[in-house]
């Protein structure tokens, strides 16, 4: 059975995917998690699990961000604040992380989430030994990759399908940086409604923003795979993610819906082109207006992924 994976910026938003039937929603908060769109109290994840759990759905809480020394030393107390809130898993990539989840006291089960670093079975399978239950995938993994790398999985592999995905990642403050350069208060530019462009290119919009865990820069175009799903159906790839980070509130999840449509007409039999056209002309109408689409790696044939 296709799977669709979830992030969610609120309650009234993670609700509303839950109602849709999502098979797992992705929340968390300000400091452990890493480019989710919006932050949880513990208080506010609890009622995410309580209503999922009543509705058949699974609450992973996202522990993705990279720990230095003071945020390992707050690892054991925020995972024992995520236990008491009756998550399901962990979204984890930092390996000081993986380490503290072996004492019994902290034990979860997560989903093995470190970027571009995962891009073999092997990598996959390493961590399955120290207790993840399913990886994500590098965006830089096309399909003839992933088609030898799932063959090779002991855990269900979660590929991107919709949504930003992150090219840079920098510890350092580099808008604040650059807007004291230039005379400007960088608070003035708070948020994610910036963007870069290469030199001579004014169509290039590489967004980018700033937060706690220092910049981050995206891809120029966001993923829509929604034509391709039936060859990811096909490699047997069937957990696929959904990233709500550049999309807000109610247009988000009228694209997972879409998605959740296409999944069931390719189980059903019925995918069919007239309804493609369909599909694609709604995610265009809710897909934020000056953001454009692409396919990221995935058509890459062997030899241009270099």
């Amino acid at each position: 059975m296709i799977e669709l994976i979830t992030s969610a910026e609120s309650l009234e938003q993670a609700y509303a995917l839950v109602d849709l039937g999502v098979s797992q929603v992705i929340i968390g908060e300000a400091e452990f998690g890493l480019r989710i769109p919006g932050h949880f109290t513990f208080e506010e994840m609890k009622q995410v699990c309580d209503y999922a759990h009543q509705k058949g759905t699974q609450v992973v809480v996202a522990a993705n961000a990279i720990l230095h020394n003071e945020k390992i030393k707050k690892a054991r107390p925020f995972l024992a604040a995520v236990k008491k809130t009756g998550a399901d898993k962990l979204l984890v990539g930092d390996t000081g992380l993986i380490q503290i989840l072996k004492e019994d006291a902290y034990r979860m089960p997560y989903i093995y989430d470190a970027a571009v670093l995962v891009t073999s079975s092997g990598q996959v399978n390493f961590w399955a030994k120290y207790g993840a239950v399913a990886s994500m995938v590098a965006h830089e993994v096309p399909l003839f990759e992933l088609q030898e790398m799932v063959q090779g999985a002991e855990i269900p592999l979660i590929y991107q399908v919709y949504g930003s995905a992150c090219i840079h990642q920098s510890r350092r403050e580099l808008l604040t940086n650059y807007f004291s350069y230039v005379g400007h208060d960088a608070a003035t530019f708070e948020g994610r409604h910036l963007f870069l462009s290469e030199p001579n290119k004014p169509e290039t919009h590489y967004s980018i923003y700033q937060d706690d865990h220092g910049t981050h820069i995206f891809a120029n175009d966001d993923l829509n795979l929604l034509a391709y799903l039936p060859q990811l159906q096909q490699a047997s790839v069937d957990h696929w993610f959904l990233d709500g980070l550049y999309c807000p509130g109610s247009e988000f999840v009228a694209i997972v819906e879409v998605y959740q449509k296409a999944a069931r007409a390719l189980e059903s039999g019925e995918w069919d082109q007239a309804l493609l056209d369909q599909w694609q002309a709604s995610i265009q109408a809710h897909h934020p207006a000056n953001r454009s689409l692409g396919t990221g790696f995935f058509l890459h044939e062997p030899g241009l992924v270099k």
